[in-house]
């Protein structure tokens, strides 16, 4: 196959609003022509490396050596830790491979994944909580990338499970892009079990919901957001009043209940039936608390595993070699089936042999993607990333930062992009009070998604 197809791309003060309908609702991917205009993001000045050491130098980070055989990124070697400042540092060495600062998760220590992984949680005040352009989007992580190569570095085709606002700040990235349809053409580890309308894939033995949020997250927030109904409920004076002030308290008991009892089903799933459902949901409130944080969860209810390099969902907690979302098709032989130059070596004993329905895919998007723009993905598009430095680089080193977003559901209405209202209020009043500063949930009319004729474009 030589046939790729080009896409199309945007102005980066596009009005929330209109990116939303035109873009964000219809599940297609853009090529955003400059960097967030916020006034907040200033993630241009860590393109200056003694400016990024100096700010996040003593932050422990994992990176990701290359694979010895495939010579590729997002493969299952075992991931190194150390000083970032030493990580910047090794850049400098003339001879590579060097390592590849991927997405920071922890293999042993699930719950030190948040919304702001290291190094991005001491780079915090560089960069705004959301972009304006994403409007009504949920932020569920950020991440930085870094690394070095001069011919080009390869992350295996694989998708995310969430929305992607990809910003490059330094190099040049290429994508090859697939909708989450051409699944069936395209080999995951996983064995699919749903591809929902907006797009989001899911596979067998995951309990994911469309909106990307963990069933028993979102259980948890149901039961929370109620509560706080119900003790909001006014106490009704006069006969009118407290009339309808009864019936609202006896539905919002009734749909309290019915949440209680959904989260002590699926403790009792979870845990087996050793113990009745009055303690099963004793044990899943007092962990859970007032702690209800999606941001730090992916769609299976573990931690959030979206990246350019690992990326996938776990079966029954355990994780296999390969996450589900990456394609077994070795990145040579896609390169090579899209008479696209490579630096990727075909693994022993593969051929194209072995993946004949690579024929039958639809012609995929190749992005090249330079610094300064961005390229909007949303959830399950399918994507291989070939980074490169630039020919003219001093150090040869490329970076991008990118946020991730909980996937819409609900793709007609721009102010409320997930179907489960009760849910994502809760979580969104939850976040906004936990947020100061530039990041304290305040909206622009421009963010409500009303276009402005004196927006600036921006300049990088």
């Amino acid at each position: 196959m030589a046939e790729h197809l080009r896409l199309g791309h945007v102005a980066a003060d596009i009005a929330a609003g209109e990116f939303f309908s035109d873009y964000i609702s219809k599940r297609q991917p853009v090529v955003i022509l400059g960097l967030p205009d916020d006034p907040s993001f200033r993630a241009d000045k860590w393109t200056d490396l003694d400016y990024l050491t100096s700010k996040a130098g003593d932050i422990d980070v994992l990176v990701e050596p290359m694979h010895p055989t495939t010579r590729q990124f997002g493969t299952d070697v075992e991931r190194v830790s150390m000083p970032f400042r030493d990580f910047l540092a090794s850049l400098g060495r003339e001879h590579g491979p060097h390592h590849y600062l991927t997405t920071q998760y922890a293999d042993e220590d699930e719950g030190a994944e948040t919304v702001l992984p290291p190094p991005t949680n001491a780079l915090a005040d560089d960069f705004p909580r959301a972009p304006r352009m994403m409007g009504r989007l949920f932020l569920q992580q950020v991440n930085l990338w870094v690394g070095r190569s001069a011919d080009g570095s390869s992350s295996g085709l694989h998708h995310d499970f969430h929305d992607n606002l990809y910003c490059l700040l330094r190099g040049r990235k290429r994508f090859v892009l697939f909708p989450p349809r051409e699944v069936a053409h395209l080999y995951p580890h996983g064995t699919l079990d749903t591809l929902h309308p907006n797009g989001l894939i899911t596979y067998e033995g995951t309990v994911p919901r469309a909106d990307g949020l963990a069933r028993r997250v979102a259980c948890t927030a149901r039961v929370r957001a109620l509560e706080r109904k119900l003790d909001a409920l006014p106490n009704g004076k006069g006969k009118g009043k407290s009339s309808a002030h009864a019936r609202e308290r006896k539905r919002l008991l009734a749909l309290h209940d019915e949440a209680l009892d959904e989260l002590a089903s699926m403790e009792l799933d979870e845990h087996g039936g050793g113990e009745d459902d009055f303690d099963a949901l004793e044990g899943v409130l007092d962990d859970g608390g007032e702690e209800v944080d999606p941001g730090s969860v992916s769609v299976d209810g573990g931690e959030g595993d979206d990246s350019e390099s690992v990326a996938g969902l776990s079966v029954s907690g355990d994780m296999e070699k390969e996450p589900l979302s990456f394609s077994r098709i070795p990145t040579a032989l896609l390169h090579k089936h899209l008479n696209l130059p490579t630096t990727a070596v075909l693994p022993p004993a593969q051929s194209a042999d072995s993946f004949p329905a690579l024929c039958e895919t639809t012609a995929p998007y190749v992005v090249e993607l330079s610094a300064g723009q961005m390229l909007y993905l949303p959830a399950s598009w399918w994507h291989e990333v070939t980074s490169s430095s630039d020919v003219d680089s001093g150090d040869g080193v490329h970076m991008a930062f990118n946020y991730w977003f909980y996937p819409p559901d609900a793709l007609e209405t721009f102010d409320e992009p997930y179907k489960d209202t009760l849910v994502w209020e809760y979580l969104r009043n939850k976040t906004d009070r936990n947020v100061e500063g530039p990041r304290d949930g305040k909206r622009k009319p421009e963010d409500r998604g009303e276009g402005s004729s004196n927006s600036k474009k921006t300049k990088r």
